[in-house]
């Protein structure tokens, strides 16, 4: 985590106590910080995904690994002749190597296969990895070698830094075609600028909601009051900077804090409604199901079934 790597998990204890909820809280932590960078300073929010392979393992069907990329072994902490030819499962946490196993059934009587499946690694030094794993199994010649690809993608968006947009933006002064084109010119006096105390204020409000998601937030008139802004900044801030409105900003924080507390512990639905900062339960199950598809009890009957 030091290093901005937040898609590492530490392993939960097998008891209940607070070496166990401090786990969880850190883990929780991890997913934050991880979800937080994509609004960190940043704008254009709303660009395609970028799809950046994290691993890549060629595996035989004895289930030995041939192949991993560099980045693999970096990620979990080997040295590459440690995973070539051992066992693919022996890099899985002890709940996902179970579930490896029954879908290494099925690909092994497939000749060609395209599939996906969800699996924990274990780094050298314990720390878990959960992951998104997309297999393809290859087909050759017959009676060919086969093998089985398994691949780790991060999804991601390219993002530009705003304080280095907003300067760069401010210390051009190169002419362009468009700015004598009248359109471009009213566009132009249309569209507010953002100083570095604006982005600055726009981010300490952002943080204020962020660490306050339980409560009923005053207006945002109140607020901007508060901050030394105006409402009308705070409104187009965030446009501008999370690319969603602020009504829209914080109902997504706290489905996603929701989420997460719902998938991640075993508190009640009665008091993560509290914490997340809905009216009430039936409000918050019905906002979670038109969000994620299934009710919290749901999730996390289906979550507990799938990480027994």
């Amino acid at each position: 985590m030091g290093a901005g790597k937040f898609y590492y998990h530490i392993e939960k204890s097998s008891k209940k106590d607070s070496i166990d909820a401090l786990i969880s809280g850190i883990n929780m932590m991890a997913e934050e910080i991880g979800e937080a960078l994509l609004h960190e300073g940043y704008v254009n929010s709303n660009e395609t995904i970028k799809h950046i392979v994290l691993m890549n393992f060629i595996i035989d069907l004895d289930g030995n690994v041939k192949a991993v990329n560099q980045q693999a072994c970096d990620i979990l902490f080997y040295n590459c002749l440690e995973i070539v030819g051992g066992s693919f499962d022996n890099l899985l946490n002890k709940r996902s190597t179970p579930k490896w196993k029954r879908h290494w059934d099925m690909l092994k009587n497939k000749k060609m296969l395209d599939t996906s499946i969800a699996l924990t690694f274990k780094t050298k030094s314990g720390l878990l990895l959960p992951s998104a794993c997309y297999i393809n199994k290859l087909g050759g010649k017959k009676n060919g070698e086969e093998s089985i690809i398994v691949t780790v993608v991060k999804h991601s968006k390219r993002q530009v830094e705003l304080e280095e947009y907003l300067i760069a933006k401010e210390n051009n002064k190169k002419e362009s075609s468009k700015k004598n084109n009248p359109l471009t010119l009213m566009d132009n006096r249309q569209k507010v600028k953002l100083s570095s105390s604006d982005v600055i204020k726009i981010r300490e409000v952002r943080d204020y909601f962020m660490d306050n998601l339980e409560m009923d937030f005053p207006p945002i008139k109140e607020i901007a009051l508060e901050f030394g802004t105006n409402a009308f900044k705070i409104k187009y801030g965030f446009k501008e900077l999370y690319g969603v409105s602020v009504f829209r900003f914080i109902r997504n924080e706290r489905l996603r804090k929701a989420k997460m507390l719902v998938q991640g512990s075993n508190i009640s639905f009665k008091k993560i409604t509290q914490l997340c900062g809905f009216k009430s339960v039936p409000s918050f199950s019905a906002t979670f199901k038109n969000e994620f598809g299934y009710t919290p009890k749901e999730l996390r009957r289906k979550f507990l079934a799938e990480n027994p």
